[in-house]
């Protein structure tokens, strides 16, 4: 019996040093080895605990919080940690939060590298100087910062950025048609002013380049 239990704790032992030694790995894996306290401190390593096969069956992800720490030593200062934004995904969410709103009916989103270009119908009975601003600051509350958010309820819209969808961000003639759509867009009603971190102001980056292009 007293054979059984001991072998037993080495077995343990055994396995849990195995498990031990994975998890390292894994760690090492996500971050590189960059010293010997590899990884996030305190064992908060990011675990991919949201990954979307983790999902429940209603979809939702699970009840955890995501936190992460580093000390200095752990991070490259010249590492490029900017948000990763999948444009598409980001359109397709964007699209569905517009639609959401009972004084929208119709709705399309483009998603540039620093631009959201979002058309939409709205109901009859809605204010468009309202409906323009509702759809804005949905899109802002959605979108990393950097980005500059126009709407429109042109009917032409729709068909301007789903042909500007049709291009590539390295395209020779792309800025001139993103430039000529935005330019459209901004013909028709785009909400409140909100704060730019760009120009430090309400003014839109776009009006301070062209003012001063024209001193």
């Amino acid at each position: 019996m007293r054979y059984t239990f001991a072998a037993s704790i080495m077995i343990s032992g055994i396995l849990l040093a195995g498990c031990t030694a994975n998890e390292e790995e894994n760690t090492m894996d996500r971050y590189g080895d960059q010293n010997q306290d590899r990884g996030s401190l305190n064992g908060n390593a990011m675990d991919n605990y949201q990954d979307p096969i983790d999902q429940d069956s209603d979809g939702d992800f699970n009840d955890q919080l995501g936190y992460v720490r580093y000390d200095k030593s752990q991070v490259d200062p010249e590492g490029n940690y900017n948000t990763e934004v999948n444009r598409e995904e980001t359109a397709d969410m964007i699209t569905k939060m517009v639609l959401t709103m009972d004084a929208i009916n119709d709705a399309g989103t483009l998603v540039t590298d620093d631009e959201v270009l979002v058309a939409y119908k709205k109901a009859d009975d809605a204010d468009r100087n309202q409906a323009a601003d509702m759809v804005k600051k949905t899109v802002l509350s959605l979108v990393p910062r950097y980005y500059e958010v126009y709407v429109s309820d042109q009917e032409s819209s729709f068909k301007d950025i789903q042909s500007l969808s049709n291009t590539n961000i390295s395209d020779e003639n792309y800025d001139n048609v993103l430039e000529n759509v935005i330019t459209r867009m901004r013909e028709a009603p785009q909400g409140e002013d909100t704060y730019n971190d760009e120009t430090r102001s309400t003014k839109d980056p776009r009006d301070s380049t062209a003012e001063d292009m024209n001193r």
